[in-house]
């Protein structure tokens, strides 16, 4: 092996360092912020034992339900009409979930859930506590990719 050759390999160590720090370093920054405003208890009750998304702040309009798993690329999931009344359900029924929802409520009855900017869960995020629902932050409302669980230690998700 020439010396160019170990030159080109080093460059290419190097290089490939200096982006994982990069990408590691900006999870630093991320910041968490909790959005518990209401309880999910409250009527029309639209959202049990799954975190959902809505169309609409104050979970009005159309609603994307999660279930307890967590979701690492929104874009593939649209929001639907659940015909909820009082509700305008149909408000953004058929829109892709990724980037356009407006608020949140997390059905859970002991996860939390974190809705992230990012896709695979990074960057800032919005966090629920079991049973309660919020309106997304400024940084995250129609800004969301991707959804993770809290699980409790030593427990599962219900």
């Amino acid at each position: 092996m020439g010396l160019k050759n170990i030159v080109v390999r080093a460059g290419m160590v190097g290089s490939a360092a200096v982006m994982a720090i990069g990408l590691f370093a900006g999870e630093a920054n991320a910041t968490s912020t909790n959005i518990d405003y209401w309880s999910t208890d409250s009527a029309p009750v639209r959202c049990s034992k799954a975190l959902c998304l809505y169309y609409n702040s104050g979970a009005e309009g159309a609603i994307f339900y999660n279930g307890m798993a967590g979701a690492d690329y929104l874009r593939y999931f649209s929001f639907w009409d659940d015909h909820t009344a009082g509700v305008n359900s149909s408000n953004g029924a058929g829109q892709e979930v990724d980037n356009n929802a407006a608020s949140a409520e997390n059905g859970s009855v002991n996860c939390g859930e974190a809705i992230y900017v990012n896709s695979a869960g990074y960057g800032d995020s919005n966090v629920l506590d079991p049973g309660r629902g919020g309106n997304l932050t400024s940084n995250l409302k129609n800004n969301e990719a991707s959804l993770e669980p809290i699980v409790p230690s030593g427990s599962y998700c219900q």
